[in-house]
């Protein structure tokens, strides 16, 4: 029970860490930076459904959705870290398609069949 908790717990801290990742460092080189974030998120999203299966995705996309929230608000001083422009829609509409695509996939292609010859 302690080591599925704090499996979840990880996966919680592993969703927000990606998160913070991808929304300061999407910017730094133009598109490349924006398909490796897009990229890492998928990779973070699938291993949470491997290990976890539809708890450690909700956790993992539930603590990706909060961080992303929180760090799009405005700043102090007017600044913004998502900017609206091509790179902010595709970096988060792309974060959020690779999420809903492995929520998507089929647990055989996840996980493997079990009794198989």
């Amino acid at each position: 029970m302690t080591r599925h908790a704090l499996g979840l717990g990880g996966l919680l801290l592993m969703g927000a860490a990606i998160a913070a990742v991808g929304t300061l460092s999407h910017r730094v080189y133009p598109f490349f930076g924006v398909i490796a974030v897009v990229a890492m998120t998928f990779t973070g999203a699938l291993f949470a459904r491997a290990w976890h299966d539809w708890a450690g995705l909700a956790l993992y996309s539930g603590a990706w959705a909060l961080v992303v929230f929180l760090l799009a608000q405005e700043g102090p001083g007017g600044s913004v870290l998502i900017v609206e422009d091509a790179l902010g829609y595709t970096y988060l509409l792309g974060s959020a398609a690779a999420i809903v695509l492995v929520s998507f996939t089929p647990s055989f292609l996840i996980k493997g069949r079990e009794n198989v010859a």
